[in-house]
């Protein structure tokens, strides 16, 4: 049986309004009112957005925290405030996206990310010590004020009985400027949180109405890989804005030591969100003027006094297409609400005795009238037309209409209010799906936690500068994402796994790739800084200070500081912006200098492919068992718990998993730091990691996270295979079968 398209009439306003491309009275036709092109547009979106920031941030982290004197925690804490405002919005954004045009919120998420980038890379300016230099004689006030010799008094350091800091009391920029940037760091993320909801709620439903069912799958899935791909692509590519000094300084016009791979060096970080932003801000103009392809708000309902039919492509207005009828006069399909003529009135009788006769009159359908025969309302796109089929029924509707009154609707909301309880309270009591989230749950902590300080282990553990550790994670993230993904979907088409099949596949995967954790075990040395009495008795003075120099006799013999080793004499090359500090009271016959040091020499070569294949392989798995374990999900529960059961995991994952991971694996970080940098406002950042602690503790936590994901996926397994029939969910889910009145049977 073909599906039935009423017939009304429509508001030509309405119709330029929400179906062609445009602002206002300014609509253009064409390619542009296609939603093949809005379906690019949005694409284009969520790519620039996880490029901006998710990929940003993960690649920054380690540099922030030398610029704003963070610790892992706190560095932590400004991953997880993203997740945490999405968490907030998101039910607004949910419920304001049914009442309004969709693309005014895609073009809102986008301008409140630019929004959110410009303040991050404001924070730049505002911060002690990173306002930008434009002295054109830098060179010399770099060799001066920061100067540790002219930070530490001479005096200080040969009067040991009175021995104090002085860098504080020389310092006469005020706390709360330190404090104000790191706010405006912290808000920007927050911003961007708040900002990201709607391609994450609305777009997904933009897209189910732009296309077929059986298309609109295919394209959600395109959609998400396209975000995956942009927030790897976006550490690659902001990795590489590290390479420039954070003033913009030419390098020829910096001291010969201080280079990318130098630990003083502080990359360029805060370009790339002004680059970023400006884009965002740049496509959320152009997606503002998208068409929303039905009028928003508005039910669709059929009655005698009130036929609401969905909106057609802007093609149909200007260019109708008959729908030839053996015993009916040809409609066009648009959206109104208006009182039927008699005409009309005519027209309906006849398509409801249609409807019931055993001989109804036939349609001519279009390709796409003929996708939606399986029963479900949907937005169809083919060639040219955009048509919203109805379900397939033999009953007529009802032929009044009943408003509804405010009783009657708080009943209604009494009701709805009711029913979301049991439907929660029934999802709580099923077994499988609690493991399965459980099981995305630590899923969700393991990798907004691995993957941000995946970077910065490769830095701290191999000595790479932040630029290659950046590409490093971003090329294996890239290539494990494009990868893993299409084969674990691949796998479970060609292998017609059932769910019970995909819960044992995730469960074995799952375990074994927790065992490639423990490879981390294995360290590197870190690097190794001289201490002697002499130096611990300068301690108090340098607290502050935090400037490897090296033995020129010795370059294997590293110091904290001139100012640790007790230096009170200078001399400056200036051919290569050199220092040599001498006269030091640990040993007057030594001088040390910044340049015979050599940073960033991987220390263990083997160790540090066998990290790197690991990491590949861990993130690959990762990527591939996300498509099963959904399926595990949805087949878990009945389906009209669906919806339900995703939001419920969704709040979750974002609230347990995903601002407590950062957290987490931040916490590990700082329980095996060695040196700490206090600043005069008690900021700690830390310098010097104990490569031992930092291995044991990733290893133990990456295991024992990954491992509690397997055991909760063997138990959805196990009781699947020994309580539950599969042959059942399967049926229920996949060919969910109702009958009308006439006990004709409609697919859904």
């Amino acid at each position: 049986m073909n599906p039935i398209t009423f017939v009304s009439n429509v508001n030509p306003e309405l119709h330029l309004k929400y179906n062609l491309y445009g602002w206002g009275n300014v609509r253009c036709n064409g390619i542009l009112s296609k939603p093949l092109f809005s379906y690019i547009v949005l694409c284009i979106c969520t790519f620039i957005q996880n490029f901006s920031v998710n990929g940003a941030n993960n690649a920054v982290i380690s540099t922030i925290e030398r610029v704003f004197y963070l610790n892992s925690v706190q560095s932590g804490l400004f991953l997880a405030l993203y997740d945490l405002a999405t968490v907030f919005s998101a039910p607004l954004v949910g419920y304001l996206g049914s009442l309004y045009s969709s693309p005014i919120f895609f073009s809102l998420n986008m301008i409140i990310v630019s929004i959110g980038n410009i303040l991050i890379a404001s924070s730049n300016f505002i911060n002690r010590n990173n306002k930008l230099n434009s002295n054109l004689d830098f060179t010399q006030n770099f060799l001066t004020f920061n100067n540790v010799l002219f930070q530490c008094y001479n005096d200080s350091l040969l009067n040991r009985e009175n021995i104090t800091d002085s860098i504080c009391l020389k310092d006469e920029y005020s706390s709360s400027t330190s404090i104000n940037a790191k706010f405006l760091l912290y808000s920007g993320n927050f911003i961007n949180g708040i900002g990201s909801v709607a391609l994450l709620t609305i777009g997904i439903i933009y897209i189910e109405r732009i296309f077929p069912r059986e298309k609109a799958a295919y394209c959600q899935g395109i959609y998400f890989a396209v975000g995956t791909v942009g927030g790897a692509l976006g550490i690659v590519v902001t990795g590489r804005f590290l390479l420039v000094y954070t003033t913009l300084t030419p390098k020829q016009r910096l001291p010969s030591w201080l280079t990318p791979s130098h630990p003083l060096w502080i990359g360029c970080w805060w370009l790339p969100y002004f680059i970023y932003g400006s884009l965002c801000f740049l496509i959320g103009l152009v997606v503002s003027g998208l068409p929303n392809y039905e009028i928003p708000g508005k039910k669709h309902s059929i009655n005698r006094n009130a036929i609401t039919i969905p909106t057609i492509s802007a093609q149909q207005q200007y260019n109708p297409v008959s729908i030839n009828r053996e015993n009916s006069p040809t409609v066009n399909t648009m959206t109104t609400t208006c009182t039927p003529t008699p005409a009309t009135d005519s027209m309906l009788s006849e398509s409801f005795s249609g409807l019931k006769s055993k001989n109804p009159p036939q349609l001519t359908s279009s390709p796409a009238e003929n996708n939606t025969r399986n029963g479900v309302i949907n937005h169809a796109f083919s060639t040219d037309m955009l048509y919203n089929q109805l379900p397939i029924t033999n009953s007529a509707p009802s032929t009044t209409t009943t408003s509804a009154s405010p009783f009657v609707q708080q009943q209604t909301n009494k009701e709805n209010l009711r029913n979301m309880c049991f439907g929660i309270f029934k999802l709580l009591k099923n077994m499988r799906y609690v493991f399965i989230v459980i099981a995305n749950l630590f899923e969700g902590i393991l990798l907004k936690g691995f993957v941000p300080f995946i970077t910065k282990y490769f830095e701290y553990q191999h000595q790479l500068d932040t630029s290659t550790a950046t590409l490093i994670t971003g090329a294996i993230a890239l290539l494990s994402v494009i990868i893993g993904c299409p084969i674990g979907a691949y796998f479970m088409n060609k292998f017609s796994w059932t769910p019970i099949q995909c819960a044992r596949i995730c469960t074995i995967i799952l375990i074994i790739s927790s065992f490639l954790f423990l490879s981390l075990i294995f360290s590197c040395p870190e690097l190794k800084f001289q201490y002697t009495s002499c130096s611990s008795m300068n301690t108090p003075c340098c607290q502050h200070i935090y400037h490897p120099v090296c033995n020129i006799n010795e370059p294997q013999k590293m110091y904290l500081s001139p100012c640790h080793f007790g230096c009170i004499n200078q001399t400056i090359i200036t051919s290569n912006n050199t220092m040599l500090y001498s006269l030091c009271n640990c040993a007057e016959d030594t001088i040390l200098s910044e340049t015979v040091c050599r940073f960033r020499r991987i220390p263990c070569m083997t160790m540090f492919i066998l990290t790197m294949i690991g990491a590949t392989f861990l993130v690959f798995f990762t990527a591939f068992i996300q498509v099963p374990m959904l399926q595990v999900l949805l087949y878990s529960v009945s389906l009209p718990y669906q919806n339900m059961a995703l939001a419920i995991r969704q709040t979750i994952v974002r609230v347990l998993g995903q601002t407590t991971g950062p957290l987490l694996f931040g916490y590990v970080f700082d329980q095996s730091c060695l040196v700490w940098l206090t600043d005069c406002y008690d900021r700690q950042t830390c310098k010097v990691y104990d490569n031992r602690r930092m291995s044991l503790s990733m290893a133990l936590s990456g295991f024992s996270i990954r491992l509690i994901s397997g055991i909760a996926c063997s138990i959805v397994y196990f009781n699947w295979k020994f309580k539950h029939s599969n042959q059942n969910d399967i049926s229920s889910n996949n060919l969910h079968m109702t009958s009308n009145e006439e006990h004709e049977i409609t697919r859904f």
